[in-house]
């Protein structure tokens, strides 16, 4: 008998695995069956155009597993790039209500919910969202990113200056390159009000997160111009030609009157043909050219000229070009003529937009620190090429 048990106990055991293995599938299936309902009910609600009755179903019929997460994510985006910010923010806030969620959903949902709130305006609130992520690994530089945004929106440089610890230690170069815009924002303010060591204070600040901020130097000339200190002004304008050749010819004209005011014309030319010879631009040449002919006469100017449009041929170049050849012409029909194509050539140069956004392409006659269409700072300069520099 007692063998007879022991013949039959892995004849049990193995009956018993079967009949366990049987029952969850049967229980996956059912799972599974039950889901499927759950699905095809909330999809039978968006097919009859009842989307916030589906929404609302899903939401609250769909249990929010792991696999299930991503699929609330990809329905809530749907809806933000449809524009239907209000269904998008009504998935976002389910999924932030929800504790059992690890750490890195509930992080996104935040995240996801605080772009839902900045696309509908809604400032403090997203501001509240993405300052909750600061300190997040995955989350934390996009957070910051998105706050500089929101200061950048609302013109509150100070709340954005408040954050230099978290940006320095990010150590990331377009963060940085933005507080420093912010810097200048307020360095523009003090400089209305001519507080000259608040002014100077702000920009080495600016000069200390982005050593090739443009706008710092660019506010720094203007300061030391304004109490007269020619050569730190002139330094200064050396300075932006390192840092960024392209803003350059914005320069040049004030950069010529500290030099005058130094009496070192000399000097200034010397620099420019340095200018012209690595960039080419058009107005390096013209203001060289206008040295050239005063020291020594129009007819090495007028050659220089000619092998400079070889070269280079822009339409600015021309005019002055024009310009050149009406001086040497006496007072009769030529003159007439040429005086008639310099004002067409004028007319051109006035129609086209003369700075361009490096960053999205916009086109603008008037120049912002911040491009007016994708926000970007210190990325419109002046256009190069045929009908520009």
């Amino acid at each position: 008998m007692l063998e007879l048990l022991f013949l039959l106990l892995p004849v049990a055991m193995g009956y018993g695995w079967f009949m366990g293995r049987n029952s969850v599938k049967q229980s996956q299936h059912s799972a599974k069956q039950d889901l499927s309902i759950k699905y095809s009910t909330g999809l039978n609600y968006l097919l009859s155009n009842q989307q916030d009755k589906a929404i609302d179903y899903l939401l609250e019929t769909l249990t929010l597993e792991d696999d299930t997460v991503e699929a609330h994510f990809a329905m809530a985006n749907l809806f933000r790039k449809r524009g239907e910010l209000d269904r998008a923010l009504k998935v976002h806030e389910h999924l932030v209500r929800q504790k059992h969620l690890p750490t890195k959903a509930k992080q996104q949902a935040a995240f996801e919910l605080g772009k839902d709130f900045l696309s509908a305006g809604l400032y403090d609130r997203a501001e509240s969202m993405f300052d909750s992520l600061l300190k997040s690994k995955v989350f934390g530089l996009k957070s910051l990113t998105f706050l500089l945004q929101i200061y950048q929106s609302t013109n509150d440089w100070q709340q954005g200056i408040a954050l230099k610890k978290v940006i320095v230690k990010s150590k990331d170069k377009k963060l940085l390159h933005i507080l420093a815009n912010f810097y200048c924002e307020l360095a523009t303010i003090a400089l209305e009000k001519d507080e000259f060591i608040e002014v100077v204070e702000l920009l080495e600040e600016a000069l200390k997160c982005d050593p090739n901020s443009c706008r710092s130097n660019w506010l720094l000339a203007k300061i030391y111009e304004n109490h007269q200190q020619y050569n730190e002004a002139c330094q200064c304008y050396k300075a932006i030609y390192g840092q960024d050749s392209e803003f350059f010819p914005d320069v040049i004209d004030q950069m010529e009157k500290c030099y005058l005011a130094l009496d070192a014309q000399d000097e200034f030319a010397s620099f420019i043909k340095k200018v012209y010879d690595e960039t080419g631009g058009a107005s390096a040449l013209i203001k060289y050219l206008e040295y050239l002919a005063k020291k020594h006469g129009p007819i090495k100017a007028h050659d220089y000229m000619l092998s400079a449009l070889k070269r280079r041929p822009t339409i600015k170049g021309f005019k002055h070009f024009i310009k050149m050849q009406m001086a040497n012409q006496p007072d009769n029909k030529e003159h007439e003529t040429l005086e008639m194509i310099k004002q067409l050539v004028s007319a051109y140069i006035n129609v086209k937009q003369r700075y361009n956004c490096r960053t999205c392409g916009f086109n603008s006659s008037t120049h912002y620190w911040s491009c007016p269409s994708c926000h970007d700072w210190e990325q419109l300069k002046p256009v190069r090429g045929l009908e520009g520099e």
